[in-house]
């Protein structure tokens, strides 16, 4: 009760401390509601503007409310819920939409000042989730689909994550940082010049040794962080080098499956390192404009993960009289390399035609592929014994729980290790009259392993006055199978890819109402609705029937393996599913004292829960999810050199599952959580920072997987981060 009391008196005090300005518009004044941005034409227009669903906030809002990553950035915004995977990945939910037990696919596009960070193994950015604010000039995120310009995986909303580097900010600054669980942070920006050439370059280094208590057990979370980062840019003209290298090793939080650390003896992490370098040249002649690019990148994921102890997978091998004393534990080691080049035309405008095209090619293709399994490498160290012993049976990884496994036995993740796409799309942004714009636009991609995929867009966005502007929106995407779920081979305790798998779809419909009475004040209103086709899941039937007869032949296990290849699957497509909601902001700036940021989201995700064998799957509401978010961020800036921010997230309890073998209460309730941050500027060129995260030491949960722990899993209680920027 004490808490609820404060919290609403902070919050009622921040609303009555906003008080209207007029604000000059010649002044120095850079509002938010003047903000430009290119994600979602790859042309140059204010968002209002703009024939799509775009949020953009200046990282000096963010940082000044005590935002320190991006994954904490992204989530103060409307529709999206960052939550974690049991080994501490960063998961993206956007409106809704995920897959419960599928984690590794983020089915949304992250992009490093516009080079787009490509995975094809997993689908997933989140090693660049942590990436720190300071660093960021500004963030722009797209909500819906965006494949008719950013092609497969911009399916639930594509991120631009906008360096201070890549936007050659000409400031150097210099920044050190302590905090909670013994973090440590530096960091700088660099620039120069020679002659025509402009140089900018940025780095930083974070450390901690985070462990949580977890739940009544004596260990602690193993959550221990080294990520660094180097970046450099190089520009002359249109010309511009652009490169960067980031790598992040973290414990495995929860472990595989929250078991905490089954086999204390070994060491558990997972560490990505990834290398990215692009070569763009811009020319402009006769009223056109030329942009050309080439890409390269580099990622390296290396995952040691503990499953089970050395008492609990000694008892199962024991069943069949084979001494296993190492415990169940795996190792993947993977390098994946995209090459990618890309040309965009911006053609004269053409009386009220601003027409866009562009071609490009991209191949991926994994470069090391090894998976080790102590599991599976003593079933292949005793495989006769095993497999004529008269207990075979009751082994827990026999034939019959695992076809997958002994059908192909492999050291390899992966069946296949390439992919080509050539892809080409049309944009036309048409001024009807001077109040309504239209825009159209058609992207076509050839997969070598999918075929072609076609997306559409099309956009009227009317401004109505001078304060009003109104859009009706609608967009389709899609998501290719990653090579997980078409091509990884079956392991114990993986599922096995399905080569006949469907790329994924989604066609969604917008209307947006913008309404700025004056300088200070704007409301946006959002209504969606997302039609999902193809959607691509768990499969849960992958066992082969112990009741059809001769399948307990041991001595023709193959022959009966090779009649049950098809419920080797481990993925499988949905014909549809659905997502509607409504998503409402409102900002309020005065040109020196109050930044008001508000949002408030109301979601419903529908979802068809995998059936288990012998039974119907299960529609229900997306579990895991809140279907109502509330956030705000305040700065009060009483003087130049004195701030005060506030951050606020409210998320509702999230939506139960309906799974027939839960029997826990595995919702986490409701929860506020509010950051408090001062900020005092001794002098012209320092500022010093202070934030309490999480300042009520609200019991914040995440969902559990396979709900294995009541109420959600604990997060971090109170915290604080001190840190000192000094520009120059």
């Amino acid at each position: 009760m004490k808490k609820s009391v404060w919290l609403h008196t902070i919050l009622f005090a921040t609303l009555t401390t906003v008080q209207g300005e007029e604000i000059d518009p010649a002044g120095e004044f850079e509002s938010l509601l003047d903000n430009v941005s290119e994600i979602a034409t790859k042309k140059s227009l204010n968002v209002d503007y703009l024939p799509s669903v775009v949020t953009v906030i200046e990282a000096q809002t963010f940082h000044d409310a005590g935002i320190q990553t991006v994954a904490e950035a992204l989530d103060m915004l409307p529709g999206i819920q960052m939550q974690l995977s049991p080994m501490g990945y960063t998961i993206t939910t956007v409106r809704g939409l995920k897959n419960p037990n599928a984690y590794l696919s983020d089915k949304i596009k992250i992009l490093i000042d516009g080079v787009a960070i490509n995975n094809e193994i997993s689908g997933s950015s989140n090693f660049y989730m942590d990436f720190p604010i300071q660093l960021v000039e500004k963030i722009e995120v797209l909500r819906g689909p965006g494949s008719t310009i950013y092609g497969a995986g911009a399916f639930y909303g594509t991120v631009n994550i906008i360096t201070r580097l890549g936007n050659g900010i000409g400031e150097n600054q210099l920044y050190l940082g302590t905090g909670s669980y013994r973090y440590r942070t530096a960091g700088a920006n660099l620039n120069g010049s020679a002659g025509e050439w402009k140089f900018h370059s940025d780095g930083y280094y974070k450390h901690n040794s985070k462990a949580l208590d977890f739940e009544d057990q004596e260990q602690q979370t193993e959550e221990g962080m080294n990520d660094w980062s180097v970046g450099f840019k190089a520009s002359n003209g249109g010309f511009a080098f652009l490169t960067r290298l980031k790598q992040s090793t973290y414990g495995n939080f929860y472990s595989f499956e929250e078991e905490l650390d089954p086999i204390p003896e070994r060491d558990q992490e997972h560490s990505n390192t990834y290398f990215f370098s692009q070569l763009s040249y811009t020319k402009a002649f006769d009223g056109y404009q030329l942009e050309t690019k080439a890409g390269f990148s580099h990622r390296e994921l290396d995952v040691k993960a503990n499953i089970y102890s050395i008492p609990d997978t000694a008892a199962r091998f024991d069943v069949v009289d084979v001494d296993m004393q190492e415990g169940f534990y795996y190792r993947e080691h993977s390098h994946e390399q995209n090459l990618e080049a890309e040309a965009v035309l911006t053609l004269p405008k053409m009386k009220s035609n601003d027409i866009l095209v562009g071609i490009g090619a991209r191949q991926a293709k994994v470069t090391r592929d090894e998976f080790y399994s102590s599991v599976e490498n003593a079933i292949t160290q005793n495989w006769d014994a095993i497999l004529n012993h008269p207990d075979y049976f009751d082994f827990r990884y026999n034939y019959l729980k695992e076809p997958a496994f002994w059908y192909a036995p492999t050291t390899a993740l992966l069946k296949e290790h390439r992919r080509r796409v050539a892809y080409a799309y049309a944009q036309d942004l048409i001024a009807l009259n001077d109040d309504v714009d239209l825009i159209l636009g058609l992207r076509a991609d050839d997969y070598s392993d999918f075929g072609l995929q076609l997306n559409k867009r099309a956009g009227l966005v009317y401004r109505a006055s001078d304060r009003a502007i109104f859009k009706l929106l609608y967009g389709s995407a899609f998501r290719a199978p990653t090579f997980i779920e078409a091509y990884q081979n079956g392991h114990i305790n993986f599922r096995a890819g399905d080569e006949n798998i469907l790329p994924e779809k989604t066609d969604t419909y917008e209307a947006v109402a913008i309404y700025q009475p004056s300088f200070n004040h704007k409301f946006s209103l959002n209504l969606f609705y997302s039609k999902l086709k193809n959607v691509i899941d768990l499969e849960e039937i992958n066992r082969i029937d112990a009741d059809e007869p001769g399948v307990t032949d041991v001595a023709n296990y193959l022959t009966i393996l090779e009649q049950y290849q098809d419920v080797f699957r481990g993925y499988q497509n949905f014909k549809e599913r659905y997502s509607r909601g409504v998503e409402f902001e409102y900002f309020f700036r005065t040109p020196m004292e109050h930044t008001l940021y508000f949002n408030a989201t109301y979601l419903d995700t529908q979802y068809t829960i995998p059936p288990e064998p012998g039974e119907l799957p299960i529609d229900q509401s997306m579990p895991d999810i809140s279907k109502v978010m509330l956030k705000a961020m305040y700065v009060y800036r009483p003087t130049q050199t004195l701030s005060f921010g506030t951050a606020w997230r409210y998320f509702s309890e999230t939506t139960a599952t309906k799974l027939t073998w839960v029997d826990s209460d595995a919702t986490c309730d409701p929860v506020h959580i509010v950051d408090q941050t001062v900020t005092y500027k001794p002098s012209p060129s320092g500022e010093l920072r202070l934030t309490v995260k999480n300042l009520f030491d609200a019991d914040v949960r995440q969902p559990s997987y396979y709900y294995d722990t009541d109420g959600g899993v604990q997060r971090e209680g109170r915290n604080y981060y001190l840190s000192y920027i000094h520009t120059f």
